[in-house]
């Protein structure tokens, strides 16, 4: 059997835990779809207080022409 001494070690550690094992580009694409959800929704609620507004354009709510 021979022996062998190591008189130098380089090494790297890594720690990390669950949460962070999302490379930068998925979270990006994540960031992407929440943001453009918010936008659609944001979008929907306005759409829907100008359809429920009362003397909202085109509602013929007073009785006169369109």
């Amino acid at each position: 059997m021979a022996q062998v001494r190591i008189r130098e070690v380089v090494g790297t550690v890594r720690v990390v835990d669950g949460e962070s094992l999302l490379t930068g580009p998925m979270l990006e694409r994540i960031v992407h779809a929440v943001m453009q959800a918010m936008t659609a929704e944001r979008q929907d609620d306005e759409s829907r207080r100008r359809d429920v507004r009362i003397g909202a354009p085109g509602c013929d709510c007073d009785g006169g022409p369109r």
